[in-house]
């Protein structure tokens, strides 16, 4: 049966469904590598990252790998994305349309807006808080990587996770939170200054990272870690705003 198979020239009705067998095997096991090095990832940290383990734990043969990526920082790089794309989907005209309304709310009103948006960021974080906890950690390590260029350590992070693998995705966040504030005041017929803009998201990201961190330790509950963020939000809004209205 093999044999009349491959000799027989195949119709192109029938050539469709192997080639379809194919590319989904191979989105199948590139999945697979994506998914695997996510876990590898969150147990490990950067410096546990390796093709090897990431194809490994996929089920494949190393050499397999440059089957569907280039490099493991082209893998990271995709993955990156993803997870950021991911993350910012879900909340991104939520904070546009609350900056943008933000002059003609209520203490009330914000509050509510608040709490949705931040409610947002909080469960994108605990759907993998292992994960978040290493994001935070590596990139808090590149941050610092120009103290201390000639440490071995720091050296084998920055071959780990590539120029914008991993360890960069939560600075590549914090900017796009820029342009989602910058996008929100513009919406509102407001001119924008970004070392202002780039000060103010920065104040509002390290408080988030830090009291999501605070709730994973449990020092704290998550209803009221978000209405402490809410109040300092309001505050931090309206100091901005008001400044920006004055000049």
């Amino acid at each position: 049966m093999n044999s009349s198979i491959t000799t027989v020239p195949l119709s192109p009705f029938l050539d469709a469904p192997i080639e379809t067998r194919r590319e989904l095997a191979k989105a199948k096991t590139r999945h697979a590598l994506l998914k695997s090095a996510l876990q590898l990832y969150s147990s490990e940290g950067a410096c546990g990252m390796s093709m090897n383990k990431i194809a490994k734990r996929a089920g494949i043969a190393q050499p397999s790998f440059y089957n569907h990526f280039e490099s493991l920082e082209a893998l990271q790089s995709e993955l990156s994305a993803q997870l950021k794309a991911n993350y910012l989907s879900l909340m991104r005209m939520a904070w546009v349309d609350m900056l943008k309304d933000y002059p003609t709310l209520t203490c009330e009103q914000f509050n509510q807006r608040c709490q949705h948006c931040l409610n947002i960021i909080f469960d994108a974080a605990f759907q993998n808080i292992a994960l978040f906890h290493r994001l935070i950690e590596d990139s808090l390590r590149m941050s610092s990587k120009t103290k201390s260029q000639d440490s071995p350590t720091t050296v084998l992070i920055e071959e780990n996770v590539g120029h914008k693998g991993l360890g960069t995705l939560i600075t590549e966040i914090q900017a796009e939170w820029t342009k989602i504030f910058i996008q929100g005041l513009e919406s509102s017929g407001r001119t924008v200054e970004y070392s202002e803009v780039n000060l103010c998201v920065d104040i509002a990201a390290a408080q988030v990272h830090e009291l999501i961190l605070g709730c994973y330790r449990e020092r704290y509950l998550r209803a009221q870690a978000i209405d402490r963020l809410c109040k300092n939000f309001h505050t931090l809004f309206g100091s901005f705003l008001c400044e920006k209205e004055n000049s």
